[in-house]
């Protein structure tokens, strides 16, 4: 019975010690508050140039049993225009306790650049070289990425792939045979038209030779034809190339050997009537004058005349005996802006003139004269015209400038100002090279008049050749 009591005893105490421990454990839950995180992301994304969005995720105050939520303050801001991370801090307030959490944000580009081919025929060369395309890629962020562009073969398929910076890929896949029925280049180096004087030595300048399928071929390049310096003529040196599937090139340079001339001053007094810039509408007229009156003349042709369709007037003024010298294919004083633009036009315009009449002309006239300061403006400081006049006769030609300007391409558009321009510088003299323009109709009108003039007055007019004493103007570049 005693036993029974005892064990009862102990019990009470247990129970009695249990409630103590648990209402303490309660007291202490209940008055131990504090921030809760409940949800909160560390890092999050955001993509390029979409608004960003708060993300404070879910924070509370208090216990357990009872907690408040609490609004997060964010502190910081995200350019979603720019790719980056950025840290965006969030304050979570209660009473005088502060809660911070710091979150990275990410703004990234997830979008795939766009890729376009012009072509719809696709081929691949036989040795699995593949052929220049049109294609062309923007990217939302990196703007035009066409440069990033390439292509490869695989299994009979040209696949286009360009990726961004951010290492979003597009890809293109084309179905394409192979096929090489392109043609390969042939470029010779220093000019197609070369002038060697008599009994000098020809050297040849070389080439290079390029196939978009085998690459450089210059080495199976044939070389025919000779130059025979010993005699005075027209020489063609042929260049052949074939690539490996036959395709072939053939381009020509053309050798002219030249013989010096010992130029004397002709006795008497000469006229020497110059037309620049034609052939034009008003160059018609001005022939059926120089017929009227069989008065021969020289013509600086341009290649606008024969662009705009007077090229049957470049034969008529041959045929007629006149002298078809050289301005000009272009005239645009963007020749000067080296030798070779200079000389690739000169021979543009001398090939279009062989083409009608089937004369070389030899003899030139630079565009503004060689006393011309405006191609200043286009050498970079190169003193181009010291160098070009005497380059031209180096290479065979003469050059001609003038002593008495009409100034029908200056201040006046009068017709009894060309004519006493002209008159008023003629002389005792012996021999007057004079400058118009036969695209000026005013200019034109004037031509008659100057010849009644010179026919009066004992001049002989005569056309511009090779043994035509030179009248050189001050080189002012």
């Amino acid at each position: 019975m005693k036993k029974v009591k005892g064990v009862k005893k102990i019990l009470i105490i247990i129970i009695i010690i249990i409630c103590i421990l648990t209402t303490s454990f309660i007291v202490y839950f209940m008055n131990n508050r504090t921030f809760h995180v409940k949800e909160f992301s560390d890092i999050v994304e955001v993509n390029y140039k979409d608004e960003f969005l708060e993300n404070p995720g879910i924070v509370c105050y208090g216990n357990k049993l009872k907690c408040k939520k609490i609004i997060g303050i964010r502190k910081g801001w995200v350019d979603t225009n720019k790719l980056g991370e950025y840290n965006v801090t969030y304050e979570y307030k209660y009473g005088k306790k502060t809660l911070t959490k710091v979150q990275t944000v990410k703004v990234v580009d997830k979008e795939n650049p766009t890729l376009e081919v012009e072509d719809t025929e696709f081929f691949y060369c036989p040795n699995g070289t593949i052929k220049d395309y049109k294609a062309s890629a923007l990217d939302n962020y990196d703007g035009d990425i066409t440069s990033s562009v390439t292509k490869y073969l695989k299994d009979g398929k040209i696949i286009f792939e360009v990726k961004d910076s951010s290492g979003n890929m597009t890809s293109l896949i084309k179905d394409a045979k192979e096929k090489d029925d392109t043609k390969p280049s042939i470029t010779l180096n220093g000019s197609n038209v070369v002038y060697v004087k008599l009994n000098d030595k020809y050297n040849e300048q070389g080439y290079k030779a390029y196939d978009n399928c085998d690459g450089d071929i210059t080495s199976k390049v044939k070389v025919s034809g000779v130059v025979d310096t010993k005699n005075i003529g027209e020489y063609t040196i042929s260049y052949k190339v074939a690539d490996e599937s036959n395709n072939e090139t053939i381009v020509k340079r053309t050798v002219f050997v030249y013989k010096d001339v010992n130029y004397t001053t002709p006795t008497g007094k000469s006229i020497y009537l110059t037309f620049d810039d034609g052939p034009s509408k008003y160059t018609s007229n001005l022939l059926d004058i120089l017929k009227k009156y069989n008065v021969k003349a020289t013509f600086f042709v341009t290649g606008k005349g024969i662009a705009d369709g007077y090229d049957f007037i470049i034969k008529r003024e041959y045929d007629e005996g006149h002298t078809i010298g050289l301005h000009s294919n272009t005239h645009n004083y963007n020749i000067y802006v080296s030798e070779q633009t200079y000389f690739d036009d000169l021979y543009a315009i001398q090939n279009k003139v062989k083409e009608i009449t089937g004369y070389t002309s030899m003899i030139i006239r630079f565009p503004g004269g060689s006393s011309n300061t405006v191609s200043r403006r286009y050498d970079g400081g190169a003193h181009i015209m010291s160098y070009l006049t005497k380059k031209v006769e180096q290479d065979g030609f003469r050059y001609f400038d003038w002593n008495v300007s009409s100034n029908d391409a200056g201040g006046t558009t009068s017709t009894n100002t060309v004519i006493n321009n002209v008159i008023k510088s003629l002389g005792n003299g012996s021999t007057y090279i004079i400058l118009q323009h036969d695209t000026k109709g005013f200019s034109v009108d004037a031509v008659e008049t100057i010849i009644k003039y010179g026919l009066s007055h004992g001049y002989t007019f005569k056309t511009i050749d090779t043994t035509t004493p030179t009248v050189h103007h001050t080189v002012n570049n």
